[in-house]
Protein backbone atom coordinates (compact mmCIF):
# COMPACT_ATOMS: atom_id res chain seq x y z
CA UNK A 1 0.00 0.00 0.00
CA UNK A 2 1.79 3.12 -1.28
CA UNK A 3 -0.90 6.44 0.66
CA UNK A 4 -0.05 10.11 -0.79
CA UNK A 5 -2.09 12.72 0.82
CA UNK A 6 -2.94 15.26 -2.66
CA UNK A 7 -4.74 18.86 -2.87
CA UNK A 8 -8.66 17.85 -4.34
CA UNK A 9 -7.88 19.47 -7.39
CA UNK A 10 -4.90 17.07 -8.31
CA UNK A 11 -7.93 14.34 -8.34
CA UNK A 12 -8.02 12.25 -11.53
CA UNK A 13 -9.94 9.53 -12.93
CA UNK A 14 -8.28 6.11 -12.37
CA UNK A 15 -6.87 7.06 -8.64
CA UNK A 16 -8.04 4.83 -5.61
CA UNK A 17 -9.26 7.00 -3.17
CA UNK A 18 -8.11 5.66 0.07
CA UNK A 19 -9.88 8.44 2.07
CA UNK A 20 -11.66 11.92 2.15
CA UNK A 21 -10.38 14.33 4.34
CA UNK A 22 -13.23 16.00 5.73
CA UNK A 23 -16.44 15.97 7.51
CA UNK A 24 -18.38 13.27 5.55
CA UNK A 25 -21.88 15.20 4.91
CA UNK A 26 -19.93 17.91 2.98
CA UNK A 27 -19.41 15.53 0.40
CA UNK A 28 -21.34 12.73 -1.73
CA UNK A 29 -19.11 9.84 -2.01
CA UNK A 30 -19.89 7.27 1.41
CA UNK A 31 -17.89 4.87 0.29
CA UNK A 32 -14.82 4.39 2.08
CA UNK A 33 -12.46 3.46 -0.21
CA UNK A 34 -13.40 3.14 -4.12
CA UNK A 35 -11.61 3.22 -7.93
CA UNK A 36 -12.36 7.14 -9.19
CA UNK A 37 -13.71 6.43 -12.64
CA UNK A 38 -16.45 8.50 -13.87
CA UNK A 39 -15.94 12.33 -15.21
CA UNK A 40 -18.66 13.84 -12.70
CA UNK A 41 -17.50 11.72 -9.24
CA UNK A 42 -14.13 13.71 -10.05
CA UNK A 43 -15.92 17.25 -10.63
CA UNK A 44 -17.62 16.31 -7.70
CA UNK A 45 -14.68 15.53 -5.27
CA UNK A 46 -13.18 18.66 -6.72
CA UNK A 47 -16.01 21.15 -5.59
CA UNK A 48 -16.70 19.55 -2.29
CA UNK A 49 -15.97 21.44 0.91
CA UNK A 50 -12.77 18.77 1.56
CA UNK A 51 -9.30 19.46 3.12
CA UNK A 52 -8.04 16.78 0.77
CA UNK A 53 -7.38 13.09 -0.29
CA UNK A 54 -5.65 10.15 0.61
CA UNK A 55 -5.02 7.80 -2.60
CA UNK A 56 -3.44 4.36 -2.90
CA UNK A 57 -1.14 4.43 -6.28
CA UNK A 58 -0.56 0.91 -5.74
CA UNK A 59 -4.30 0.70 -7.22
CA UNK A 60 -4.40 3.16 -9.12
CA UNK A 61 -3.07 6.48 -10.46
CA UNK A 62 -0.69 9.05 -9.27
CA UNK A 63 -0.84 12.82 -9.40
CA UNK A 64 -0.03 13.76 -13.00
CA UNK A 65 3.54 15.01 -13.29
CA UNK A 66 4.69 16.36 -16.90
CA UNK A 67 7.35 14.68 -18.10
CA UNK A 68 10.90 16.43 -17.72
CA UNK A 69 12.12 18.80 -20.61
CA UNK A 70 14.99 17.20 -22.47
CA UNK A 71 18.64 19.56 -21.65
CA UNK A 72 19.10 20.60 -25.80
CA UNK A 73 15.37 20.86 -26.44
CA UNK A 74 14.39 24.60 -27.33
CA UNK A 75 11.50 25.97 -26.27
CA UNK A 76 8.64 26.16 -28.32
CA UNK A 77 8.21 29.70 -29.86
CA UNK A 78 4.57 31.00 -29.47
CA UNK A 79 3.65 30.84 -32.77
CA UNK A 80 3.91 26.91 -32.13
CA UNK A 81 1.55 26.82 -29.72
CA UNK A 82 -1.21 23.76 -30.63
CA UNK A 83 -4.69 24.52 -31.83
CA UNK A 84 -7.07 24.48 -29.38
CA UNK A 85 -8.58 21.49 -29.00
CA UNK A 86 -12.64 20.77 -29.02
CA UNK A 87 -14.05 20.22 -25.39
CA UNK A 88 -14.63 16.42 -24.96
CA UNK A 89 -18.01 15.25 -24.84
CA UNK A 90 -19.87 14.97 -22.32
CA UNK A 91 -19.44 11.38 -20.58
CA UNK A 92 -22.71 9.10 -21.00
CA UNK A 93 -24.59 8.59 -17.40
CA UNK A 94 -23.86 5.20 -15.86
CA UNK A 95 -26.48 2.96 -15.07
CA UNK A 96 -28.07 3.41 -11.60
CA UNK A 97 -25.38 6.29 -11.11
CA UNK A 98 -25.71 8.70 -8.21
CA UNK A 99 -28.54 11.26 -9.00
CA UNK A 100 -27.28 14.74 -9.17
CA UNK A 101 -29.93 17.70 -9.41
CA UNK A 102 -29.67 19.72 -12.52
CA UNK A 103 -28.81 23.04 -12.48
CA UNK A 104 -31.44 25.31 -12.65
CA UNK A 105 -31.33 28.32 -15.40
CA UNK A 106 -31.83 31.87 -13.55
CA UNK A 107 -34.50 32.65 -15.95
CA UNK A 108 -36.81 29.66 -14.86
CA UNK A 109 -36.02 29.48 -11.74
CA UNK A 110 -38.71 30.69 -9.78
CA UNK A 111 -37.47 33.14 -6.98
CA UNK A 112 -39.66 33.30 -3.44
CA UNK A 113 -40.02 35.79 -1.31
CA UNK A 114 -37.50 36.24 1.69
CA UNK A 115 -38.70 34.64 4.14
CA UNK A 116 -39.49 36.21 7.26
CA UNK A 117 -37.20 34.37 10.06
CA UNK A 118 -37.53 34.06 13.50
CA UNK A 119 -36.60 31.81 16.75
CA UNK A 120 -38.34 29.06 17.72
CA UNK A 121 -39.65 30.66 21.01
CA UNK A 122 -41.47 33.22 18.63
CA UNK A 123 -42.54 30.62 16.06
CA UNK A 124 -43.83 28.61 18.68
CA UNK A 125 -47.28 29.87 19.37
CA UNK A 126 -47.71 29.44 15.49
CA UNK A 127 -46.63 26.51 15.04
CA UNK A 128 -49.45 24.76 17.88
CA UNK A 129 -51.81 26.74 16.00
CA UNK A 130 -50.69 24.97 12.49
CA UNK A 131 -51.00 21.51 14.22
CA UNK A 132 -54.13 21.87 15.59
CA UNK A 133 -55.85 23.05 11.76
CA UNK A 134 -53.66 19.79 10.96
CA UNK A 135 -55.26 17.44 13.65
CA UNK A 136 -58.45 18.69 12.20
CA UNK A 137 -58.79 18.32 8.44
CA UNK A 138 -56.25 14.91 8.76
CA UNK A 139 -58.52 13.88 11.03
CA UNK A 140 -61.46 14.06 8.63
CA UNK A 141 -59.31 12.84 5.83
CA UNK A 142 -59.21 9.42 7.91
CA UNK A 143 -62.81 9.42 7.67
CA UNK A 144 -63.17 10.18 4.58
CA UNK A 145 -61.03 7.16 3.81
CA UNK A 146 -62.84 4.75 6.02
CA UNK A 147 -65.83 5.28 4.41
CA UNK A 148 -65.13 5.08 1.25
CA UNK A 149 -65.63 8.56 0.06
CA UNK A 150 -63.93 10.33 -2.25
CA UNK A 151 -61.13 12.69 -0.90
CA UNK A 152 -60.59 16.22 -1.95
CA UNK A 153 -56.87 16.91 -2.05
CA UNK A 154 -57.72 20.56 -2.76
CA UNK A 155 -58.54 21.33 0.39
CA UNK A 156 -55.59 20.32 1.78
CA UNK A 157 -53.67 22.40 -0.06
CA UNK A 158 -53.78 25.54 2.63
CA UNK A 159 -52.18 23.11 5.50
CA UNK A 160 -49.50 22.45 3.10
CA UNK A 161 -48.88 26.48 2.79
CA UNK A 162 -49.54 26.72 6.76
CA UNK A 163 -46.73 23.97 7.08
CA UNK A 164 -44.49 25.45 4.48
CA UNK A 165 -44.73 29.02 6.13
CA UNK A 166 -44.37 27.96 9.46
CA UNK A 167 -40.94 26.44 8.54
CA UNK A 168 -39.73 29.18 6.17
CA UNK A 169 -39.66 31.44 9.30
CA UNK A 170 -38.09 29.08 11.50
CA UNK A 171 -36.86 25.63 10.27
CA UNK A 172 -37.04 23.75 13.12
CA UNK A 173 -40.05 24.63 15.03
CA UNK A 174 -42.64 22.85 13.78
CA UNK A 175 -40.99 19.55 13.30
CA UNK A 176 -40.34 19.52 16.84
CA UNK A 177 -44.20 20.41 18.35
CA UNK A 178 -45.86 17.24 15.50
CA UNK A 179 -43.09 15.28 17.59
CA UNK A 180 -45.51 15.47 20.35
CA UNK A 181 -47.79 13.50 18.71
CA UNK A 182 -50.34 11.02 20.43
CA UNK A 183 -49.95 7.53 19.69
CA UNK A 184 -53.93 7.11 19.00
CA UNK A 185 -53.39 9.75 16.29
CA UNK A 186 -49.93 8.41 14.48
CA UNK A 187 -51.96 7.03 11.54
CA UNK A 188 -52.48 10.42 10.25
CA UNK A 189 -50.34 12.94 12.03
CA UNK A 190 -47.21 10.97 11.25
CA UNK A 191 -47.99 11.69 7.10
CA UNK A 192 -48.10 15.48 8.54
CA UNK A 193 -44.46 15.47 10.18
CA UNK A 194 -43.55 13.78 6.79
CA UNK A 195 -44.96 16.63 5.01
CA UNK A 196 -43.21 18.88 7.04
CA UNK A 197 -39.64 16.92 6.53
CA UNK A 198 -40.40 16.69 2.38
CA UNK A 199 -40.60 20.51 2.89
CA UNK A 200 -37.32 21.21 4.27
CA UNK A 201 -35.69 18.50 2.30
CA UNK A 202 -37.21 20.33 -0.61
CA UNK A 203 -35.52 23.54 0.25
CA UNK A 204 -32.36 21.59 1.00
CA UNK A 205 -32.12 20.07 -2.79
CA UNK A 206 -32.49 23.77 -3.72
CA UNK A 207 -36.45 22.96 -5.47
CA UNK A 208 -38.29 25.99 -6.29
CA UNK A 209 -41.48 26.59 -4.30
CA UNK A 210 -43.42 25.11 -6.23
CA UNK A 211 -41.77 21.66 -6.34
CA UNK A 212 -41.64 22.43 -2.24
CA UNK A 213 -45.16 22.54 -2.10
CA UNK A 214 -45.64 19.61 -4.36
CA UNK A 215 -43.09 18.00 -2.05
CA UNK A 216 -44.93 18.56 0.99
CA UNK A 217 -48.11 17.30 -0.60
CA UNK A 218 -47.11 14.25 -1.55
CA UNK A 219 -45.55 13.77 2.23
CA UNK A 220 -49.35 14.57 3.35
CA UNK A 221 -50.58 11.84 1.29
CA UNK A 222 -48.03 9.33 1.13
CA UNK A 223 -49.34 7.12 3.76
CA UNK A 224 -53.05 7.47 2.95
CA UNK A 225 -53.21 3.81 2.34
CA UNK A 226 -52.68 2.92 6.18
CA UNK A 227 -55.97 4.93 6.84
CA UNK A 228 -57.68 2.04 4.93
CA UNK A 229 -56.34 -0.80 7.53
CA UNK A 230 -58.16 -1.59 10.64
CA UNK A 231 -56.27 0.17 13.69
CA UNK A 232 -56.22 -3.53 15.37
CA UNK A 233 -53.35 -4.57 12.86
CA UNK A 234 -51.79 -1.00 12.63
CA UNK A 235 -51.48 -0.71 16.49
CA UNK A 236 -50.60 -3.68 17.30
CA UNK A 237 -48.44 -4.38 20.02
CA UNK A 238 -47.13 -7.97 19.43
CA UNK A 239 -45.76 -9.63 16.06
CA UNK A 240 -48.42 -9.25 12.62
CA UNK A 241 -49.13 -12.43 11.58
CA UNK A 242 -48.53 -13.54 7.84
CA UNK A 243 -51.79 -12.02 7.03
CA UNK A 244 -51.70 -8.96 9.10
CA UNK A 245 -47.87 -8.39 7.67
CA UNK A 246 -49.26 -9.28 4.05
CA UNK A 247 -52.49 -6.80 4.46
CA UNK A 248 -49.89 -3.41 5.65
CA UNK A 249 -47.92 -4.12 2.43
CA UNK A 250 -51.24 -3.39 0.43
CA UNK A 251 -51.35 0.16 1.48
CA UNK A 252 -48.93 1.66 -1.07
CA UNK A 253 -51.17 0.57 -3.97
CA UNK A 254 -54.02 0.96 -1.46
CA UNK A 255 -53.29 4.70 -1.29
CA UNK A 256 -52.47 5.09 -5.22
CA UNK A 257 -56.01 3.76 -5.52
CA UNK A 258 -57.63 6.22 -3.69
CA UNK A 259 -55.86 8.92 -4.85
CA UNK A 260 -55.88 8.16 -8.37
CA UNK A 261 -59.78 9.47 -8.42
CA UNK A 262 -58.46 12.79 -7.74
CA UNK A 263 -57.71 14.52 -10.47
CA UNK A 264 -56.60 17.45 -9.03
CA UNK A 265 -52.86 15.73 -7.94
CA UNK A 266 -49.73 15.57 -9.76
CA UNK A 267 -48.36 11.93 -11.08
CA UNK A 268 -45.33 12.70 -8.55
CA UNK A 269 -47.79 13.29 -5.24
CA UNK A 270 -49.15 9.59 -6.58
CA UNK A 271 -46.47 8.34 -7.05
CA UNK A 272 -44.52 8.65 -3.34
CA UNK A 273 -47.55 7.29 -1.98
CA UNK A 274 -47.30 3.87 -4.32
CA UNK A 275 -43.45 3.82 -4.19
CA UNK A 276 -42.24 4.89 -0.55
CA UNK A 277 -41.27 1.76 0.21
CA UNK A 278 -38.54 0.96 -2.57
CA UNK A 279 -35.04 0.53 -1.77
CA UNK A 280 -32.32 1.44 -4.13
CA UNK A 281 -30.89 -1.78 -4.37
CA UNK A 282 -34.21 -3.04 -5.71
CA UNK A 283 -35.50 -5.53 -2.45
CA UNK A 284 -37.90 -2.64 -1.06
CA UNK A 285 -42.08 -3.23 -2.29
CA UNK A 286 -44.45 -3.02 -4.32
CA UNK A 287 -42.87 -3.33 -7.68
CA UNK A 288 -38.91 -3.87 -6.15
CA UNK A 289 -37.56 -0.69 -8.22
CA UNK A 290 -34.09 -0.03 -8.27
CA UNK A 291 -31.98 3.32 -8.68
CA UNK A 292 -33.01 5.57 -10.93
CA UNK A 293 -36.15 3.43 -11.15
CA UNK A 294 -37.64 5.43 -8.38
CA UNK A 295 -38.55 8.92 -8.64
CA UNK A 296 -36.70 11.14 -6.77
CA UNK A 297 -39.45 12.62 -4.92
CA UNK A 298 -40.22 9.03 -3.78
CA UNK A 299 -36.48 8.58 -2.55
CA UNK A 300 -37.02 11.99 -0.57
CA UNK A 301 -40.12 9.84 0.84
CA UNK A 302 -38.12 7.46 1.64
CA UNK A 303 -36.03 8.56 3.80
CA UNK A 304 -38.75 11.18 5.83
CA UNK A 305 -41.26 8.40 6.04
CA UNK A 306 -38.32 6.22 7.91
CA UNK A 307 -36.94 8.90 9.80
CA UNK A 308 -40.16 9.96 11.34
CA UNK A 309 -41.56 6.44 11.84
CA UNK A 310 -38.58 4.93 13.75
CA UNK A 311 -38.25 8.64 15.78
CA UNK A 312 -42.43 7.87 17.31
CA UNK A 313 -43.46 6.49 20.10
CA UNK A 314 -45.18 3.42 18.91
CA UNK A 315 -47.47 0.59 20.64
CA UNK A 316 -44.87 -1.90 19.61
CA UNK A 317 -41.62 -0.47 20.23
CA UNK A 318 -39.86 2.84 22.35
CA UNK A 319 -38.72 5.71 20.04
CA UNK A 320 -34.85 6.14 18.58
CA UNK A 321 -33.79 9.79 19.17
CA UNK A 322 -33.36 12.08 16.16
CA UNK A 323 -29.88 11.39 16.50
CA UNK A 324 -29.90 7.64 17.08
CA UNK A 325 -32.00 7.40 14.34
CA UNK A 326 -29.30 9.28 11.66
CA UNK A 327 -26.91 7.11 13.29
CA UNK A 328 -28.65 3.63 11.94
CA UNK A 329 -29.77 4.86 8.88
CA UNK A 330 -26.37 5.95 8.11
CA UNK A 331 -25.74 2.50 8.41
CA UNK A 332 -28.28 1.15 6.45
CA UNK A 333 -26.70 0.36 2.70
CA UNK A 334 -28.76 -0.22 -0.23
CA UNK A 335 -31.72 1.35 2.01
CA UNK A 336 -31.80 4.53 1.02
CA UNK A 337 -30.63 6.76 -2.32
CA UNK A 338 -27.36 8.13 -0.68
CA UNK A 339 -27.28 11.97 -2.22
CA UNK A 340 -31.05 12.27 -0.77
CA UNK A 341 -30.01 10.93 2.67
CA UNK A 342 -26.86 13.19 2.86
CA UNK A 343 -28.99 16.01 2.11
CA UNK A 344 -31.65 14.86 4.60
CA UNK A 345 -29.17 14.97 7.32
CA UNK A 346 -28.07 18.39 6.00
CA UNK A 347 -31.68 19.80 6.88
CA UNK A 348 -32.25 18.35 10.33
CA UNK A 349 -29.17 18.60 11.43
CA UNK A 350 -26.48 15.68 12.69
CA UNK A 351 -28.18 16.43 16.10
CA UNK A 352 -31.14 17.85 15.32
CA UNK A 353 -33.09 20.27 17.45
CA UNK A 354 -34.46 19.00 20.82
CA UNK A 355 -31.52 16.06 20.85
CA UNK A 356 -30.20 15.81 24.57
CA UNK A 357 -26.48 16.02 24.17
CA UNK A 358 -23.36 15.70 26.56
CA UNK A 359 -21.29 19.10 26.37
CA UNK A 360 -17.54 19.54 27.83
CA UNK A 361 -17.41 21.43 31.33
CA UNK A 362 -19.80 18.24 32.64
CA UNK A 363 -22.78 19.67 31.37
CA UNK A 364 -26.10 18.57 29.62
CA UNK A 365 -27.79 20.29 26.90
CA UNK A 366 -30.16 20.80 24.37
CA UNK A 367 -29.68 21.19 21.16
CA UNK A 368 -32.13 24.68 20.11
CA UNK A 369 -30.73 25.57 16.70
CA UNK A 370 -28.67 24.06 13.47
CA UNK A 371 -26.31 25.60 11.23
CA UNK A 372 -26.46 24.43 7.71
CA UNK A 373 -22.70 25.42 7.71
CA UNK A 374 -21.70 23.66 10.49
CA UNK A 375 -24.10 20.78 11.25
CA UNK A 376 -21.88 19.06 13.83
CA UNK A 377 -21.79 21.92 15.98
CA UNK A 378 -25.45 23.51 16.72
CA UNK A 379 -26.32 26.22 19.09
CA UNK A 380 -27.23 24.38 22.38
CA UNK A 381 -28.46 25.31 25.84
CA UNK A 382 -26.91 23.77 28.64
CA UNK A 383 -29.27 23.51 31.70
CA UNK A 384 -27.86 20.91 33.92
CA UNK A 385 -24.96 19.47 35.37
CA UNK A 386 -23.97 15.61 34.89
CA UNK A 387 -23.04 15.28 38.45
CA UNK A 388 -24.97 14.48 41.13
CA UNK A 389 -25.98 17.51 43.51
CA UNK A 390 -24.67 20.01 41.43
CA UNK A 391 -26.61 22.85 39.54
CA UNK A 392 -25.31 24.87 36.61
CA UNK A 393 -26.12 28.27 35.64
CA UNK A 394 -28.12 27.66 32.13
CA UNK A 395 -25.88 28.90 29.20
CA UNK A 396 -26.14 29.24 25.45
CA UNK A 397 -23.54 28.38 23.60
CA UNK A 398 -22.97 28.58 19.62
CA UNK A 399 -20.74 25.73 19.33
CA UNK A 400 -20.17 27.12 15.86
CA UNK A 401 -18.40 29.69 17.08
CA UNK A 402 -16.24 28.04 19.61
CA UNK A 403 -13.74 24.94 20.37
CA UNK A 404 -16.25 22.72 22.01
CA UNK A 405 -17.61 19.84 20.40
CA UNK A 406 -20.40 17.72 21.47
CA UNK A 407 -19.27 14.56 23.57
CA UNK A 408 -21.99 12.34 22.80
CA UNK A 409 -25.93 12.20 22.85
CA UNK A 410 -27.94 11.19 25.42
CA UNK A 411 -30.52 8.88 26.07
CA UNK A 412 -32.92 11.18 28.29
CA UNK A 413 -34.45 8.20 30.22
CA UNK A 414 -30.75 7.45 31.02
CA UNK A 415 -30.88 10.70 33.17
CA UNK A 416 -34.52 9.69 34.16
CA UNK A 417 -35.98 12.54 31.62
CA UNK A 418 -38.62 10.00 30.85
CA UNK A 419 -41.17 13.71 29.99
CA UNK A 420 -38.90 14.49 27.59
CA UNK A 421 -40.63 14.90 24.47
CA UNK A 422 -43.24 16.71 26.55
CA UNK A 423 -40.52 19.06 28.41
CA UNK A 424 -37.61 19.68 25.47
CA UNK A 425 -39.86 22.46 23.33
CA UNK A 426 -40.71 24.51 26.75
CA UNK A 427 -37.43 24.18 27.29
CA UNK A 428 -35.87 25.12 24.31
CA UNK A 429 -38.61 28.25 24.03
CA UNK A 430 -38.00 29.41 26.98
CA UNK A 431 -36.57 32.43 28.09
CA UNK A 432 -33.31 31.86 29.37
CA UNK A 433 -33.46 33.47 33.00
CA UNK A 434 -36.67 31.23 33.02
CA UNK A 435 -34.53 28.29 32.67
CA UNK A 436 -33.87 26.47 36.33
CA UNK A 437 -30.45 24.90 36.50
CA UNK A 438 -30.61 21.33 37.91
CA UNK A 439 -28.69 17.79 37.91
CA UNK A 440 -30.62 14.54 36.80
CA UNK A 441 -30.31 11.36 38.36
CA UNK A 442 -28.55 8.70 36.07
Amino acid sequence: MALKQIEKDQVRAGMWIHAIKGVWFFHPFWRGKFLLEHSDDVDALRSARISGVIIDTDKGLDIKVDPPKAANQPAPSPAAAPAPQPAPARATPRKNAKPRLAPIAPAARQKPAAPETCSMAAELGRARKTVNLARRLMSQLLKQVRSGDTIDAEKLGPLVDEIADSLSRNNSTLTSVLRLKRKDEYTYMHSVTVSALMINLARELDFSEEKVREAGMAGLLHDIGKMAIDDSILNKAGRLTDAEFASMRQHPERGHSVLRKDDTLSALVMDVALHHHEKVDGTGYPHRLSGDEITLLSRMGAVCDVYDAVTSDRPYKAPWTPAEAIHEMLSWNGHFDEYVLAAFVRSVGVYPVGSLVRIPGDRLAIVIETHRKHPERPTVRAFASTTPGVTIEPEDINLAETQEDILSFERPADWDLHDWEERWPALAGASLKNVKGESPKR
